[in-house]
């Protein structure tokens, strides 16, 4: 078996209160260009539907920045059981380090334990995770479910947060994938809000490249099969698919070979905000306003990961 189905729908997991945070600097690909942060030539991801990054100011601090997004959550979670971090770039998961300190355990300055610090919450365990790239959700889900089987766990605050790192470009020759500097978070509990958690697929290699035309039938396939996994009907016209900014002609023929008609397939502000990591398919759910109860959130990350958790909207 090439794929790893996990199936929720009798352990009672839901996932709400989406929130995210931009980086506030919006930047025009030719500005990006112009300043040297870029490696393809704007024309290239001008065809591909980008048209501006958002960005923080050089030398922001990543504590600073998800701060507020924190704090949202807590005033909705006063008491959350357990912390879970997910990061695409291995860079975000700890604290700058003083260029002139040698000492070995000065280099354990983790990112998760100074932000609990800053909110007085350092007795909450916490967990972390950057090897799953952008699909950051599905590697949260899993590990905040396994947290819920703990004794007494109510609730599990997740996180997904990513600076680029220094000294790099925006985007890649040869994936030619405008990004920005994002975070994200939500809550993973037992009271039924938001959307319940049905199930969870995630395939994963160890190859430079996988070609489009395979991941396609992969994803196909993957959802064919968590359907059937979780009883949910393999129904094309009642599912909404939420798709990551990036790629749209592979996501386009998931869609052609699921039957999901075009305005349930979802790519949320690709021109404006480009792709934004894990956090894609977060502020996806987040800013989501239709009726439909079966919802497949797709994401695709270096690693190389193809990962699809397929959730239902709870009735408020």
């Amino acid at each position: 078996m090439s794929e790893l189905l996990f199936d929720f729908t009798r352990d009672g997991v839901y996932l709400s209160d989406c929130t995210h945070v931009l980086g506030p600097l919006r930047q025009t690909l030719e500005e990006l260009a112009h300043k040297g942060l870029l490696a393809s030539p704007v024309e290239s991801l001008q065809k591909l539907g980008y048209h501006y990054n958002r960005a923080v100011e050089p030398g922001t601090d990543l504590t600073a920045f998800v701060a507020p997004l924190i704090q949202s959550l807590l005033d909705e979670c006063k008491s959350p059981s357990a912390f879970v971090v997910h990061h695409s770039y291995a860079a975000s998961t700890s604290d700058a380090i003083p260029t002139d300190n040698r000492e070995l355990l000065a280099r354990a300055r983790y990112f998760p334990a100074s932000l609990l610090r800053r909110f007085e919450i350092d007795h909450v365990p916490y967990w972390g995770s950057y090897t799953s790239g952008c699909t950051g959700l599905m590697s949260l889900i899993t590990l905040a479910a396994g947290i819920l089987r703990a004794a007494n766990t109510e609730k599990v605050l997740c996180l997904t947060a990513d600076l680029k790192p220094c000294d790099t470009t925006y985007d890649g020759v040869r994936e030619k994938l405008l990004t920005s500097d994002a975070a994200s978070g939500f809550l993973v509990a037992r009271e039924p809000q938001g959307y319940q958690v049905l199930g969870v697929a995630q395939y994963s290699s160890s190859r430079e490249i996988i070609p489009w035309l395979e991941v396609v039938k992969r994803a196909v396939q993957m959802t064919q099969q968590l359907c059937k996994l979780t009883g949910v009907p393999s129904n094309g016209g009642g599912m909404v698919c939420h798709y990551p900014n990036m790629f749209v002609e592979a996501w386009q023929l998931v869609s052609h070979f699921l039957k999901v008609p075009k305005e349930n397939a979802i790519i949320d502000g690709m021109a404006e905000r480009a792709h934004c990591l894990s956090s894609d398919a977060v502020i996806s759910l987040e800013t989501y306003n239709g009726s439909q109860q079966v919802h497949a959130v797709y994401s695709f990350g270096s690693g190389l990961h193809l990962a699809i958790a397929l959730l239902r909207k709870v009735d408020q």
